[in-house]
């Protein structure tokens, strides 16, 4: 468990480290280089190219862990050296002169902490033995939220001092990287089995990318896929999803939006661990995956049909607890799917159905609300009632691919720390 603590601590840190710039920093940042009238579109080009970095990065160093040489291990030169570049690349955000300056430091950030998360994610699966892995994958959920809290908290009580904002986790993400790469093992390339490749794949050099091969892996990523399409659906336009439905100002809706964002968090928090721990002694996944599904559809339906404030509150509260049970369970079920020694390959591609839904939801909820017609409930012409639904129909899809996972929803007996997957 000491190990686990480990992995998550790096995890915390580098998270907030990408959170500390999307906060305050990139506004604030582009409110000095560009006229009123351009600062959106500047922001959305910037995010967009750091949202593409991180996606072919993940993979990328995953896959490039796999195979990594040498007597420092396969992992540890990707974690120690994603967070060096990472704080010079936040380095460089902060000072940049011009929006091209700012565009490139944070794909290089993003990059580079990419690297660490690939590296970190991969020890995981190499360390962690079968029958611990659900509470290993509530406490990274736990984590991925808690990381996010002290950036937020630094640009509310310092936010003046944008540098402390901005490189106080980059910072720690520093420390915490050198101790981990103290305290952890990491076995040599040399030592680790090496397993067969079709001649396909040897001549793409993809060789962690044989999907076909591990059609459970697929089914595990479409899942994934969905439940946080429909979560980010949820969470989309939430300011101004309050500011309609009970007639507020941006301004008056601020209060009730981030008190909604704690309780989610809150449950997020609590659930992966508390589930994380149940799912680990029991080693069946299907039941909490089908009540994240249902949860998190019903809290759709809550915010959609949301009269006042504390209902809006009741939905995330659920919301939050659904999805903490799903991350509890997610992580250590893809763990099943994957084969021994490749896991940086695997779970880096895993990670992409995190990262795709997160940029595409406001792309898809604006069409939503644009082509749904007026809102039932408030006659806006913004029908965030059928956002909402929607979202909960796209949560509920996420049950589809359950039958298939049917040979890795329970742990076989006695467990394996390197589970085998059936072809």
């Amino acid at each position: 468990m000491k190990r686990v603590l480990v992995f998550a601590a790096v995890n915390l840190v580098v998270l907030g480290a990408l959170t500390a710039p999307v906060v305050t920093g990139l506004p604030l940042l582009i409110a000095r280089l560009v006229p009123e009238g351009e600062r959106t579109g500047v922001l959305a080009f910037v995010t967009v190219c750091g949202a593409i970095a991180s996606v072919v990065a993940n993979p990328l160093f995953g896959l490039a862990s796999d195979r990594t040489p040498g007597r420092f291990g396969r992992r540890r030169p990707w974690l120690l050296g994603g967070v060096v570049l990472g704080f010079g690349a936040t380095v460089l955000v902060l000072n940049a002169g011009s929006v091209a300056a700012l565009a490139v430091g944070w794909v290089l950030a993003q990059t580079a902490y990419n690297a660490s998360l690939a590296a970190v994610a991969a020890l995981l699966g190499d360390q962690v033995e079968e029958q611990r892995r659900a509470s290993a994958s509530g406490i990274f959920g736990a984590a991925a939220f808690l990381g996010t809290l002290p950036p937020l908290a630094l640009a509310a009580l310092v936010p003046d001092r944008l540098d402390i904002v901005m490189l106080t986790m980059p910072t720690a993400a520093l420390a915490v990287g050198f101790i981990a790469c103290l305290v952890i093992r990491d076995t040599p390339l040399a030592q680790v089995r090496r397993t067969s490749l079709t001649g396909s794949a040897r001549r793409l050099g993809l060789r962690g990318l044989e999907l076909r091969r591990y059609s459970l892996f697929g089914w595990v990523w479409l899942q994934r896929f969905m439940l946080q399409l429909a979560f980010s659906l949820v969470t989309t336009f939430t300011l101004y999803f309050v500011a309609v439905r009970f007639v507020l100002s941006p301004e008056g809706a601020s209060p009730a939006v981030a008190v909604t964002t704690l309780i989610g968090g809150a449950g997020i928090v609590l659930s992966a661990l508390v589930t994380g721990f149940v799912a680990s002694r029991r080693g069946r996944y299907g039941p909490f995956i089908v009540a994240a599904s249902l949860g998190l559809a019903a809290a759709a339906a809550l915010r959609a049909l949301a009269p006042d404030v504390p209902v809006l509150w009741a939905g995330a509260a659920l919301g939050g607890v659904a999805l903490g049970a799903f991350y509890a369970v997610d992580l250590a079920l893809a763990l099943r799917a994957i084969p021994a020694g490749r896991s940086g390959t695997f779970l880096g591609v895993f990670n992409i159905a995190e990262t795709i839904p997160q940029a595409i939801a406001p792309a898809v909820a604006l069409g939503l609300l644009a082509l749904a017609g007026p809102d039932p409930v408030t006659e806006t012409p913004e029908n965030y009632t059928a956002l909402y639904l929607a979202a909960g129909g796209v949560a509920l899809l996420a049950l589809l691919p359950l039958p298939f996972l049917r040979p890795i929803l329970t742990r076989a007996a006695p467990a394996d720390p390197e589970p085998r997957v059936p072809r």
